[in-house]
């Protein structure tokens, strides 16, 4: 009997061993009142898309010990999302072309919250306000037309005809960004919040342009979320202020030209259609004149290559003035033969409609891009058809038929003599 009772209580001895050195191998389960472990900090927080009143976020998803069980999205020290299940975010409600400070928190069941996520600072998509003296383009919307803090004038070296209007153009991208070569001697690639615009007016006396000026139009385009958007402002009668518009009108305009001529036109106010009817190829807008090959030259307000002093200033990267081309000046009959002042004229004024893609019916789409081999652009067989529209003011026959209502007299001589040569 004794030897039995020996033997059981040996057995439960070695039982007990076992469970236990069983129970040393396994982690016990985490009580949720028993945890207290907060998990990691999301990582890698960035603003993947801006729009004017929208960000969206995302991060890296954080790890815990027992799970991360959601999100919470601080907007300049509040919170403004919890419960996030995923690792993105849309913030809504906010106001365009401003500066915000986001970061985000990781939760667990237990309502452990992690340590911040690194901050990030963030602005919304510029967009069009109906104040020209609130979009930032101008130091005061006055005639003097000074350019604001930030915002760089540019010339391009062969221009596009606007019955004889004069032109301002400038450009800003938002700080600490650049315009960037995009392998071509075409358009670079613009940042997001990019502003072009572009100021029409008519000096009172074009012998004397310190007599004044009459300003009609400043036409902006900005780059919002990866899109080209566009619009235009109206100055005023008294050149204080102009209003955005999407409409088309007719201005009537009278100055004096440089050889003391009264010279009065109807000038052509374009709407947002016409707009799209130059700037848009196979679905996408986009500016036009901003080329790098245009841009390839010393301008009259610097004493230097353009494109070398943009670099400079830190607003274009990538780009050797060197290895680019240059786009004829086609009034400069010293430097150019009469074929490449002709077909820069073409380019610069007819190509963004007559090219593959553009705005021309595909039974006249000829190709007046400067780069297209001659015997591909359809200029010879339609010669005498192009000669006539450069002549003519009918609206629906005249080319270009937009941005014009006069003849331009000296491009029309000098490509009156290209078609004749050919």
């Amino acid at each position: 009997m004794k030897k039995i009772l020996y033997l059981f209580a040996a057995f439960t001895i070695c039982l007990t061993t076992l469970v236990a050195c069983g129970s040393d191998d396994e982690t016990p389960p985490v009580m949720l009142d028993e945890d207290e472990e907060s998990p990691s900090a999301p990582a890698n927080l960035v603003a993947t898309l801006n729009t004017e009143t929208t960000v969206t976020l995302m991060w890296d998803a954080a790890t815990d010990n027992v799970g991360v069980t959601a999100y919470a999205v601080f907007q300049d020290g509040v919170k403004v999302q919890e419960n996030i299940a995923g690792t993105t975010a849309t913030v809504a409600n906010l106001s365009a072309e401003t500066s915000y400070n986001f970061y985000v928190v990781a939760l667990d069941a237990a309502g452990n919250q992690s340590d911040p996520s690194a901050s990030i600072d963030t602005m919304t998509a510029i967009t069009f306000r109906t104040n020209l003296s609130e979009m930032g383009v101008f130091a005061s919307v006055t005639e003097d037309l000074v350019p604001a803090a930030g915002v760089q004038l540019y010339e391009i070296n062969s221009t596009l005809f606007t019955d004889y209007a004069q032109k301002q153009r400038l450009i800003r991208v938002p700080e600490g960004t650049s315009m960037e070569f995009n392998n071509s001697n075409l358009l670079p690639l613009y940042p997001d919040n990019t502003l072009i615009a572009k100021t029409f007016y008519y000096n009172i006396d074009d012998r004397d342009p310190t007599l004044g000026r009459q300003i009609i139009e400043t036409r902006i385009f900005l780059k919002v979320a990866g899109e080209w958007k566009v619009g235009d402002y109206i100055w005023n009668a008294a050149q204080t202020e102009a209003t955005f518009t999407e409409n088309g009108s007719q201005k009537p305009i009278s100055y004096i030209d440089i050889d003391g001529t009264t010279q009065n036109v109807d000038y052509i106010i374009p709407s947002k259609q016409d707009c799209f009817t130059c700037h848009n190829n196979n679905g996408a807008t986009f500016p036009i004149g901003m080329k790098l090959r245009s841009m390839n030259f010393i301008p009259s307000y610097i004493g230097q290559n353009q494109l070398d002093y943009f670099t400079s200033l830190g607003i274009l990267e990538g780009v050797s003035s060197s290895s680019i081309s240059v786009l004829p000046d086609w009034t400069d009959e010293t430097t150019y033969s009469l074929d490449e002042r002709a077909r820069a004229y073409m380019d610069v004024n007819c190509a963004h409609c007559h090219q593959p893609g553009g705005s021309v019916p595909s039974g006249f789409n000829l190709d007046f891009r400067y780069e297209t081999a001659f015997d591909d652009t359809g200029i010879y067989p339609n010669r005498g058809e192009i000669g006539a529209r450069f002549e003519s003011t009918l609206p629906t026959y005249r080319m270009p038929q937009l941005g014009r209502t006069v003849v331009h007299n000296e491009a029309l001589t000098m490509l009156l003599e290209y078609i004749d040569a050919l």
